[in-house]
This record gives structure tokens, sequence and C-alpha cells, in this order.
């Protein structure tokens, strides 16, 4: 009786999401068939994770302000959720035909899944070109300090082995979610999402930097990493309320769904 009342209330929320979405006409084009094979076949792969009707939207959601990144980015964008990359994983596996076709009539393109190995520059890179393209799209200042609604999924559905997001001390910082979607270990600063790094990157102008740099006090400008802290994964550690560290990976050890998609 009381799963019932739960699945009513998880398919009520979820029918919320895609009729108030930003993303309403493409949501309500998704497949039928898409989220009972999700449901049937993402815990496979992803350990853990929910499989309900609320869960799937948020992700799926989620998936599609990744795509809307991708369209118009014209570089490789990395996604930083692995709950948005479940529902992508299931529809290649359903219909790879049928995503292309979908991304092409909503996107202009098809998008390529990518995995971080074969991502041109790095994943960090990707990531970085992410962020930007999502800040633009939710109107935010593209230098921070602000989290578009993509970097937070994770964190926001509990999502296991995910990777959290988060603001500390006003820039972008990652952590660890757990196997059932718990934040742990110290959360690392990642320095490819930086303002100074995503100038330096070209990613954004001088005058948005100066922006920034006049409404937080910040210092440095190009050729200037800011804090000196280190490429940022997900950090391990004692909690999320320690001090915030730098990662011990480094690299291109990126954070979130380890995949993208997008131009070269």
């Amino acid at each position: 009786m009381l799963s019932n009342v739960v699945n009513h209330l998880n398919t009520y929320r979820a029918a919320r999401i895609t009729h108030r979405s930003p993303y309403r006409a493409e949501m309500a084009d998704l497949p039928a068939t898409l989220y009972p094979f999700w449901k049937r076949t993402a815990q496979h792969e992803f350990k853990g994770i929910p499989q309900d009707a609320f869960f799937f939207a948020r992700a799926a959601e989620g998936l599609m302000a990744f795509f809307d990144c991708v369209r118009d980015s014209g570089m490789p964008c990395g996604l930083p959720s692995m709950a948005a990359d479940s529902v992508w994983h299931a529809w290649m596996r359903l219909s790879p035909t049928g995503l292309n076709a979908f991304c092409r009539k909503h996107f202009g393109t098809v998008i390529p899944h990518v995995e971080a190995i074969d991502m041109k520059d790095g994943l960090q890179r990707a990531l970085a070109v992410c962020l930007v393209r999502a800040r633009r799209i939710e109107r935010m200042p593209v230098a921070g300090p602000n989290l578009p609604r993509l970097f937070a999924l994770d964190r926001m559905l509990a999502m296991p082995g995910g990777c959290g997001y988060l603001l500390f001390n006003g820039q972008v910082a990652s952590l660890a979610l757990d196997p059932r979607g718990r934040a742990i270990g110290v959360p690392a600063y990642v320095q490819s999402l930086s303002p100074e790094l995503l100038l330096v990157a070209g990613l954004i102008s001088d005058d948005e930097y100066r922006r920034h740099a006049r409404t937080t006090g910040a210092r440095g400008g190009r050729g200037s990493s800011g804090s000196g802290d280190s490429e940022g994964g997900c950090g391990t550690g004692a909690d999320m309320g320690a001090d915030v560290g730098a990662s011990d990976g480094g690299g291109d050890a990126g954070c979130g769904g380890g995949c993208g998609g997008g131009g070269d």
C-alpha cells in the first residue's frame, strides 16, 4: 500500500518536472519505452541507482541541459552528472538511431558519446566548456561565483557513486558521493573551473573576468592560477565540513559522468 502511494507521488512529481521544465518540448518527446528500459537496466551499470519516475525525470532533464550545452559550444563538453549519463547510456542501448533522430530534431545535430579517455584536450577542459555554457544558458555570470543546475544534479539526487559539485568560498569544488549518494571526503577545488583558468583557456573574456573580479575582489588575471590548488577530481578525506583541500589525483581525473560529447 505504502509503495503504491510512493509510486503515485513520484509519478506526479515527474509529471510536474516535465510540465515546468525549460525543456518541456524535449521532455514530452522522450520515447515512452525509455523510462521502463532505464528502470530495468540502469541498475546493472550504476549500482544502487534509484529507479523511480522522479529520479528519471530529473536525470533526463539534466541530459537535455547537457545536450543544450553541446549544441552551441563548438567544442567537446564534459558531462558533470552520472545521473544524466545513466539516461544517455540506457538510450544508446535502447535505440541509438532514435537517439540520433531526437538530437537532430531538438538540438540540430547528432551528439556523439565520447569517453573521457578519448576526449580531445582532456575531460577537465571539456568540463570547463560545459560549465561556461551552462552558466550562459541559465544567464549567470560566466566567471562565477555560481553553480548551474546540471553541475548540482548528482548532489541534489543523491546519485550513488556520483560526484558532488558545490560552491565553497565562492569557488567550484567537488567531492565524492558514497554508494548511498551521501557526500564523503574533503571538498577539493577544481582548478580548471576557476575564473582565472577559464580566462586563460579563452572560455571567458577579459571583460567578463574583470566584472567578476570587481564583484568579488578577486586578484590575478591572465596567466594567474589564483588559489594554487591542484586540478580537482573527487576528493577523499574526513567529511564535508572539513577545510577545503586539493585532490590527490591531478591530470584529467574528472568528476561526474566521465564522458561527454560535442565537436572537436
